[in-house]
């Protein structure tokens, strides 16, 4: 599964050496965009951050013993310091501390979003036409419901990290209970935070703001049905129960989500590849530089941190065109859980074999 996630804390001081305005120690935690892009079994890289361990995260940002904790006024045990190793959000050597999470003051973050919006800007005018038909074709294929999802969740964060043109979660670093990256950033965009979660074929946007959130466990349910059947009718009737009242199927196990074939080389997925192809590569010409240039350890890293912005601008430049509009169900409007089945999508990738 895959999150996009913003996480709260607070931490009691300043920084030594930082100015107020800049230093991340002593912001409270809600104020900042924590991104968790990862794949995980048991243990998601957030569920580390317990009791006041994102005060300690902070306090190493910087590297220091742990006395450095205790002239900030940070309270720490030791076995407080060996949970976030075992995260991998935290190394030591020789009795030095470390974040390895990367979190980015107001000035990084700044800097970082005003480079983002400068490149979404140059390269929109380049996939537009595209875009423009992707829409009309969703639209002709009976998709006009999901077109919000299908272009941001689909097009722009799901098709594009596929590991020849994106790195996917899986192929990256492997943290011990969790794959992918994780990074903090101060503060929060003005839009409101939307993100996709995957449950094997089964594709969920959200929002913060989301107020219909369909278990887990349903959809892993369903994921499996629809892996059996490649987007079929399913026939598992305690599935189908489950599933009718959120608008994934109807009372005979139709599906009644887009099922998007993913390498099939219609006209839809042949739309996909040009967008994501342009994106991708300009992605990685920019960041060959701009990821050392900000202290990243690599440039697959760079390339994840980097697109995320630029992901979020080319949202805002759609919507600002009027070309998609977020549907009311991810504005937290009371529409009724049947529209959940309004942000969900089916991929079958017909490149992968059983």
């Amino acid at each position: 599964m895959k999150y996009l996630i913003s996480l709260i804390a607070f931490l009691p001081s300043i920084a030594l050496g930082q100015t107020k305005d800049d230093s991340i120690v002593g912001r409270p935690y809600d104020s900042f965009e924590s991104i968790a892009f990862c794949s995980y079994n048991n243990f998601h890289p957030s569920q580390y951050l317990t009791d006041n361990n994102w005060d300690i995260l902070c306090a190493f940002a910087e590297p220091g013993s742990k006395a450095k904790l205790d002239s900030l006024g940070i309270p720490a045990t030791k076995s407080q310091l060996r949970l976030l190793e075992v995260g991998d959000l935290l190394s030591v050597n020789n009795g030095e501390y470390k974040t390895t999470m990367k979190i980015f003051r107001k000035s990084e973050t700044d800097e970082i979003r005003r480079q983002s919006k400068e490149f979404a800007e140059k390269i929109f005018p380049e996939i537009e036409t595209d875009i423009t038909q992707l829409i009309s074709d969703f639209d002709d294929g009976g998709y006009s419901k999901q077109t919000y999802s299908l272009i941001f969740s689909y097009l722009l964060d799901n098709y594009i990290w596929d590991d020849r043109r994106l790195p996917s979660p899986m192929s990256c670093e492997d943290h011990g209970t969790w794959s992918g990256a994780y990074w903090a950033m101060y503060d929060k965009r003005d839009h409101e935070t939307v993100g996709t979660n995957s449950f094997g074929p089964v594709c969920q946007n959200w929002t913060d703001s989301l107020g219909y959130w369909m278990r887990s466990k349903d959809l892993v349910a369903f994921a499996k049905e629809v892996n059996k059947t490649k987007g079929g009718r399913i026939e598992n009737q305690d599935v189908i129960n489950a599933v009718v009242p959120w608008g994934l199927t109807d009372e005979n196990g139709n599906i009644l989500v887009p099922v998007l074939h993913a390498n099939n080389n219609d006209n839809i997925d042949i739309l996909c590849q040009r967008i994501t192809n342009k994106l991708s590569s300009s992605i990685k010409d920019y960041c060959a530089a701009w990821s050392s240039s900000h202290g990243i350890s690599s440039p697959q890293l760079g390339q994840i941190i980097f697109y995320h912005e630029v992901m979020w601008d080319l949202l805002d430049i759609l919507e600002t065109k009027n070309m998609i509009t977020m549907p009311a169900i991810l504005k937290g409007e009371e529409t009724g859980k049947e529209h959940f089945g309004d942000i969900c999508f089916i991929v079958i990738d017909d490149n992968q074999t059983e």
